[in-house]
């Protein structure tokens, strides 16, 4: 099985009667070859997660993943909406856009709410409020729930994230990083994205999960970039989409 771990149904995916369509998306994953794709939505203040889940209307490639915001009234009914009324299987957090600290106390009843609604944890990785080691004290507060490190903490401190993988390893480390991709080149298309085999070095790549971004770039761009590694078959089977298969419980 593949699967890309985080593709946004957005504005740019909205036809001409300002509908998301789901199908523009799943093709773009076809084009890599992906069985399945977790879905989130449009990244703003208020998160419309039930048009999300209107859109993905129970096709089963895409798994609902819901945008919470910690600061806003009622956020664990917001978890419960996800898994109880809107179907999904995972929460996002994004600390960056919502402007909190993540491991700030507000953020534990949501991630307690998630492990009991049987959802995976994605966050958001960066300097401030969202940095790797804040990352790992959430993970520690759930240490049964697998969670999902955006973009590896990188570029601004991907030891950090690789230390916060090592000292949970409920953490795997997303491989959402061709948006720096001149740090290794001009041509996101050329370019070979070291500081993932690092994080295979350093962890295995059991704790790696293939992830696009999409829209921001299509998933064949991100898994021809991994490929550039050589990091083997093996490898790749577990990064393109068993860690992920296993992760959700596909």
């Amino acid at each position: 099985m593949r699967g890309d771990f985080e593709a946004y149904l957005n504005d740019s995916f909205r036809d001409e009667n300002g509908k998301l369509n789901l199908d523009t998306l799943l093709a773009l994953e076809d084009e890599a070859n992906m069985d399945v794709a977790v879905i989130m939505p449009n990244t703003q203040p208020l998160p419309q997660n039930d048009e999300l889940a209107d859109a993905i209307g129970g096709n089963p490639r895409a798994l609902g993943c819901a945008l919470v915001h910690p600061t806003e009234p009622d956020p664990v009914e917001q978890v419960k909406l996800a898994a109880e009324s809107w179907g999904m299987r995972g929460i996002k957090l994004m600390p960056a856009v919502h402007n909190y600290n993540v491991d700030d106390p507000i953020v534990r009843p949501v991630v307690e709410a998630a492990r009991d609604h049987g959802l995976i944890v994605s966050i958001h990785s960066g300097p401030n409020n969202c940095h790797p080691n804040r990352i790992g004290t959430v993970a520690s507060w759930v240490p049964e729930t697998p969670v999902i490190m955006d973009h590896m903490g990188f570029p601004d401190d991907l030891d950090a994230g690789i230390s916060a993988a090592k000292a949970n390893k409920n953490i795997s480390l997303g491989t959402t990083i061709l948006r720096f991709h001149r740090r290794w080149g001009t041509d996101p298309d050329k370019v070979v994205p070291t500081e993932v085999k690092k994080a295979v070095d350093e962890l295995g790549p059991e704790q790696i999960v293939f992830g696009s971004n999409l829209p921001e770039y299509r998933p064949i761009q991100v898994i021809n970039a991994i490929k550039r590694l050589e990091l083997g078959d093996d490898a790749e089977a577990l990064i393109f989409g068993d860690n992920l298969a296993r992760i959700y419980g596909l």
